[in-house]
């Protein structure tokens, strides 16, 4: 998001990224070019959901703040209908999806992710990612990634041998986070 005013900060609806973003990205291919979301990232790839995020001004937001992204998701089998979910050594592991809704018309679906089952432990549950999309058949959808502001972290207790739900900050890969 180079280039842009002191000050401004993007805040995008549901709607105006199903409606006008990810619509447009659709129609017109690689001639909409919003200045506010990346180009054709392979969010879906071996890179860590952290390594995309420091590579692609993540740590230049504020808390609370997402990167964007247009993106394609890959089936799992080349007829089937589920999409993989993974990326980097981990997976992104799914809510229910649910309605985008404009003027009481359904323009598109959202799902809500979140980064587990790492090579990086203290990665688990640290990353959340939406997915927009106009069509549940359509493989371009429109992706954020940001940082969960309170993961829920299974620590387990040496003592006890027992696991229990700690929430901590979550901390970069190198450890320095």
């Amino acid at each position: 998001m180079q280039g842009l005013r002191v000050g401004f900060r993007f805040h995008p609806t549901e709607r105006e990224l199903v409606g006008y973003f990810l619509r447009n990205r659709a129609s017109m291919g690689s001639e909409f070019r919003p200045g506010t979301v990346v180009e054709r990232l392979d969010f879906f790839g071996k890179t860590e959901p952290w390594v995309i995020w420091d590579s692609h001004g993540g740590p230049g937001l504020e808390e609370g703040e997402s990167l964007y992204f247009f993106t394609e998701r890959h089936r799992l089998h080349g007829t089937g209908k589920r999409f993989n979910r993974k990326v980097g050594s981990g997976t992104w592991s799914a809510q229910r999806p649910l309605k985008v809704e404009q003027n009481g018309e359904v323009i598109g679906m959202k799902r809500e992710f979140r980064y587990e089952r790492g090579s990086h432990p203290d990665q688990n549950n640290c990353w959340l990612m939406q997915e927009f999309e106009m069509d549940v058949n359509d493989s371009l959808v429109l992706c954020t990634l940001r940082k969960n502001p309170s993961p829920a972290v299974v620590v387990a207790v040496q003592e006890s041998n027992t696991t229990r739900k700690r929430n901590d900050r979550c901390v970069a890969a190198d450890g320095f986070g």
